[in-house]
């Protein structure tokens, strides 16, 4: 997603959008009260500083969090591109265009780490970044200094930052964070059918999530309440 204007999508050539379901509201915050409070501040550039980095385990809402920053920033016309690492469509020169006023949010950050070309690029990124007004969001599966990046000084400089790990909903947050999401849709889940839900898909709040969406969509298209009855007779979700 690169957001300020639609020069800037033409000159980089390589819309990456969002989901546009992805927002600071509807993030469950459970327990990472402060990881979302100091996103808040980073945002608002209440601190100085310029580096934010998440890290957490699949579907722990890293990425969700990326996403939400990107929407909250393009909201205030502000320059601002989310790069999935894991996209093989993305490549080390597209970091080499971004300019130095945007932020960036970089996902995904296993998927490149080990990677001799992206580190350079990414490190290159920052020089440019830090003495204008452009910052990094960054986000992974392990805090900097162990991620596997092979550029000591790209490691240090991430984890100059502030560092927080995403703690995955637990067992009992399921159904509250499926609860929450629904109600910021307009819609009311029973019991019955949360748990029903929670019954057919992984555990983490990105699979439970994407299929509250589709069931959302599905109930919308045939103007139908969520019922049990209702996600029986729908087809089966890729989950």
């Amino acid at each position: 997603m690169i957001r300020k204007n639609d020069a800037m999508n033409a000159q980089l050539n390589l819309p990456i959008r969002v989901r546009d379901s992805a927002s600071l509201d509807n993030f469950f915050v459970g327990r990472n009260e402060e990881a979302v409070s100091a996103l808040n501040q980073w945002l608002e550039r209440i601190t100085t500083n310029k580096i934010l980095y998440f890290y957490g385990v699949v579907g722990s809402g890293c990425s969700h969090l990326l996403q939400a920053a990107c929407q909250f920033l393009s909201d205030k016309n502000e320059m601002t591109v989310y790069v999935p690492s894991s996209d093989s469509s993305i490549t080390n020169e597209f970091i080499a265009q971004l300019s130095p006023s945007t932020t960036v949010c970089v996902d995904d950050l296993d998927a490149v780490a080990g990677q001799l070309n992206w580190e350079e690029s990414l490190l290159e990124l920052y020089e440019r970044l830090m003495p204008s007004s452009g910052r990094l969001l960054f986000a992974g599966s392990q805090p900097p200094l162990a991620i596997g990046l092979k550029l000591a000084d790209l490691a240090t400089r991430l984890a100059s930052g502030e560092v927080y790990r995403i703690q995955a909903l637990t067992e009992g947050e399921l159904p509250h964070a499926m609860r929450f999401r629904a109600k910021r849709r307009g819609l009311e889940l029973s019991d019955e059918v949360i748990h029903y839900l929670l019954r057919r898909v992984p555990r983490n709040s990105k699979a439970i999530f994407d299929v509250l969406d589709r069931v959302d969509k599905a109930a919308f298209a045939k103007q139908r309440r969520i019922t049990i009855p209702f996600l029986q007779d729908i087809e089966k979700y890729d989950v």
